[in-house]
């Protein structure tokens, strides 16, 4: 149960920002490929409900938001359009466990209409690569200290 308890903590670490995962899984003492597994679990967790809930949230935000003037081109939304405009798809789902949250990363891909089959596997493989990649990391820094 107790080794239950830390899958669930590196998940749900994951859930927010990526690298509390890897940092979580190092904390716990937990072998690099758990940490990584169960890192990018917590991350395709946050992608499901985005993906397939992303409507429900996007209407509750504007009914608390009102009606507000948009800015057509703000300095958020010019990085936006150049990061899918040069690498498509494959840049979001690269960048979002490294500089994005998986929040912003999943409504950034919903948010430019693609397929959500499409992202949910785009984002896994780059959800499995970061995980081993950042648990590598921290496993690295932390034979440095120990």
């Amino acid at each position: 149960m107790l080794k239950f308890s830390e899958y669930l903590a590196v998940a749900l670490a994951a859930t927010i920002k990526f690298v509390g995962g890897p940092l979580a899984g190092v904390a716990f003492k937990l072998s690099w490929w758990e940490t990584s597994i169960f890192s990018s679990l917590g991350m395709m967790l946050t992608v499901f409900l985005v993906i397939y809930g992303g409507e429900i949230i996007t209407q509750l935000i504007a009914r608390f938001r009102g009606n507000k003037p948009k800015k057509i081109f703000s300095r958020t939304t010019r990085i936006a359009i150049k990061v899918k405009s040069k690498l498509g798809l494959w840049g979001i789902a690269l960048l979002t466990p490294f500089i994005f949250t998986p929040i912003l990363g999943s409504f950034l891909a919903l948010h430019f209409r693609f397929n959500k089959v499409e992202i949910l596997w785009k984002m896994l493989i780059c959800a499995l690569f970061a995980g081993a990649v950042q648990t590598w990391f921290f496993y690295f820094v932390k034979s440095w200290f120990v």
